[in-house]
């Protein structure tokens, strides 16, 4: 049985709600990531297999196959195929699991596992079009009739609860996250896996290289006088959650 192995990875600086990724067609900053990738190992692209792209809000920009326009607007040959996976939150993990089952089941010798997401441009819940109908059926309200299908974030409050998790637990651990993140990128141990992305700030041109949600600085007694974001009496703040909007990888 053949082993996979992880030859490289590389991404973009993760970004912010209309930060400095804001201006990057979703498909040109995958490219910029699978010719990136291309650069630095000397790859000739037309010995890949297949790309597997997660991404969750396939709608607008995103849309009619993310990974294989990432692949044309890259340059890479026509004849390398590409397909795109939503398993939501869990897209790009997915591409990557997808990508290694393909290896290891003798389907593929090379392939790409690639993941992009630009919410600025493509917010979440975009893909719900109005006026063609909802995706949730009866059915599936009927079997959750007594907690209803909240979104991420209230359900992030509802973990809470059922768990015990109280607001400080939440901060404390927020605060540690973003501790160990501003002591890995003073420690540089994201430079080798970050490709720099070319912007324009106030009409000068700039490598973008840092990730946005970074905050030095934060503290528990900082996180603790934020408001929470989802519920008025819930603990989930967006100090103690996840900040990541647009990137890949």
């Amino acid at each position: 049985m053949p082993t996979a192995v992880i030859v490289d990875a590389v991404r973009t600086p993760g970004g912010k709600r209309n930060g400095r990724l804001k201006d990057w067609h979703p498909v040109d900053l995958a490219a910029h990531v699978l010719k990136a990738l291309q650069e630095r190992n000397g790859l000739d692209p037309s010995i890949v297999d297949d790309v597997i792209c997660g991404c969750v809000m396939q709608v607008g920009e995103q849309s009619l196959n993310i990974g294989r326009n990432a692949v044309l607007a890259a340059g890479w040959p026509e004849s390398v195929p590409a397909t795109s996976v939503d398993r939501q939150c869990g897209s790009s993990q997915q591409a990557v699991h997808f990508g290694a089952q393909g290896v290891i089941a003798g389907a593929y010798d090379v392939v790409v596992a690639l993941g992009v997401e630009v919410m600025t441009r493509t917010p979440m819940g975009a893909s719900v079009v109005q006026g063609m109908g909802f995706p949730f059926p009866q059915s599936q309200q009927d079997r959750y009739a007594d907690t209803g299908l909240p979104p991420q974030g209230i359900g992030a409050d509802m973990i809470a609860d059922e768990y015990g998790l109280t607001r400080a637990d939440l901060d404390a651990f927020g605060a540690e996250s973003q501790r160990r993140a501003v002591v890995a990128l003073e420690e540089g141990r994201f430079d080798r896996e970050i490709v720099p992305v070319p912007i324009e700030v106030d009409g000068k041109a700039e490598l973008h290289t840092t990730d946005e949600g970074i905050r030095p600085g934060t503290t528990v007694e900082s996180l603790g006088n934020l408001k929470p974001a989802f519920k008025e009496d819930g603990k989930i703040t967006a100090g103690n959650s996840s900040q990541i909007c647009d990137g890949a990888a």
